[in-house]
């Protein structure tokens, strides 16, 4: 009799969470049937080997807002060309950034790659040329090989050894090498290895534009130059745009841009802007 209540006894615990299993399972229903926020064309062009990226009077607020986030910006980067959205907190940097990679769409104005608008591309191409770098790099509880195959599941180990050397991770090889298991159990990762790993699967993607968020954010002042460095040489040839609030190490690309209330309201190289006394000049003046 004993062994039998022994036998119900999970039974009974698992109702009293039958409630919140139904509210999750209602939840999850919600998600999958929700309609995406932009609808991506079935063709369009062929991915390009290099990107030039232009934006056109471009305006944008999120739902249930009035106030624009993107308020009549316009910009063009050239193919090749490393710039910096450089902003407060609230200035819109990121939501451009999103822009970019048609998280939303803009309510007005128009967005290019290559001069073809951002809409006429497929969803395959856009992702084949677009890499992104996010502010906080998700490392996966799996292998190292799993964690930087994400970007490139063809890769053979040879290449994943190079990338990681590339970015300065050669460490990480050592011992059971690309077998190490990272996240949750295994090896834990600093903030400047975490971004240094989003980097590496920016290499493997071999993607033309690269859009980073961030960075530098939360890192030691010699990390953060390491980044920045990395950044530069391993992403000639590619058009890169970093978002950041850190005025340190700009100096390195070649304009900087700074936004405020969803404009841009200068734009220039380093010294360039330290000659024109604005926002830019205050910033390094504090």
């Amino acid at each position: 009799t004993l062994a039998a209540f022994e036998a119900l006894g999970p039974v009974a615990g698992a109702f009293q969470h039958l409630g919140q299993v139904m509210a999750s399972a209602a939840r999850l229903n919600v998600v999958i049937n929700q309609l995406p926020e932009v609808v991506f064309p079935a063709t369009g062009p062929a991915p390009a080997a290099s990107v030039a990226l232009s934006a056109s009077r471009v305006r944008f607020h999120y739902p249930g807002q009035t106030t624009p986030v993107i308020d009549d910006l316009s910009l063009a980067v050239a193919a090749g060309e490393h710039i910096a959205l450089l902003g407060h907190t609230g200035s819109g940097k990121s939501t451009l950034l999103q822009l970019l990679t048609r998280a939303w769409d803009p309510e007005a104005g128009n967005i290019a790659l290559n001069g073809v608008p951002l809409r006429e591309w497929s969803e395959c191409a856009l992702r084949a040329m677009t890499a992104v770098v996010p502010q906080r790099v998700h490392i996966f509880s799996a292998t190292l090989r799993d964690n930087l195959r994400l970007a490139a599941q063809d890769a053979d180990d040879e290449q994943l050894c190079m990338v990681m050397r590339q970015v300065g991770l050669e460490k990480l090889l050592a011992g059971e090498g690309l077998n190490a298991w990272l996240g949750e159990g295994g090896r834990a990762l600093s903030g400047g290895e975490q971004r240094r790993m989003g980097i590496a699967r920016a290499l493997l993607h071999a993607a033309p534009l690269w859009l980073l968020d961030e960075p530098t954010e939360g890192l030691d002042a010699v990390t953060e130059q390491q980044i920045l460095q990395l950044l530069t040489t391993l992403g000639q040839e590619r058009t890169v745009i970093i978002v950041t609030h850190r005025i340190r190490g700009l100096e390195r690309l070649d304009r900087i841009c700074i936004m405020d209330r969803g404009k841009l309201i200068e734009q220039g190289s380093h010294q360039a802007l330290m000659a024109q006394h604005g926002r830019y000049y205050h910033y390094h003046d504090r």
